[in-house]
C-alpha cells in the first residue's frame, strides 16, 4: 500500500541519522529526497509533494532536537504532524445507513491498489 513504503524510508531515515544532535541542511534534504520519493512512488501529486516538503523544511532546518529524540526522529514526527493536517487532520467516521448495505465509493489514481482484489 502507499504507505508501507514511506514508513520503511522513514524507519531507514531513522537509522541514518541516529546519534546526531542537530539537522543540518544536508542531513534534511537526504531525508526530504526519500519522504518525496516515497510519496512519489505512492503517486501522490507532485504539487502536494512539494508543498508537503517545502513545509517540513520550513519547520525542520536548523531545529534542536529534542532530548528523548535523535535528528531521524524529530523530521519522522515532523513528516508525520504534516500528514495528519494533509489528510484532513481529524478523524472521519463511516457514516452506516440503517438498512444495509452501506455504500462506500473508493477513488484514487490509476494503479493505486484500491481493492483488494488487484493484489
Amino acid at each position: 500500500m502507499a504507505f508501507e513504503g514511506l514508513s520503511s524510508r522513514l524507519q531507514e531515515i531513522t537509522r541514518k541519522f541516529k546519534g546526531k544532535a542537530r539537522i543540518t541542511e544536508t542531513d534534511l534534504k537526504e531525508m526530504l529526497r526519500e519522504v518525496k520519493l516515497a510519496l512519489l512512488e505512492a503517486d501522490v501529486n507532485y504539487k502536494i509533494v512539494k508543498d508537503f516538503t517545502t513545509t517540513i523544511n520550513e519547520k525542520a532546518l536548523g531545529q534542536d532536537v529534542l532530548k528523548s529524540l535523535t535528528p531521524g526522529q524529530q523530521v519522522i514526527k515532523i513528516v508525520k504532524d504534516e500528514l495528519v493536517e494533509l489528510l484532513g487532520g481529524t478523524e472521519s467516521k463511516i457514516n452506516f445507513t440503517p438498512n444495509p448495505p452501506t455504500v462506500i465509493m473508493l477513488v484514487g489514481l490509476q494503479g493505486s491498489r484500491k481493492n483488494n482484489n488487484s493484489r
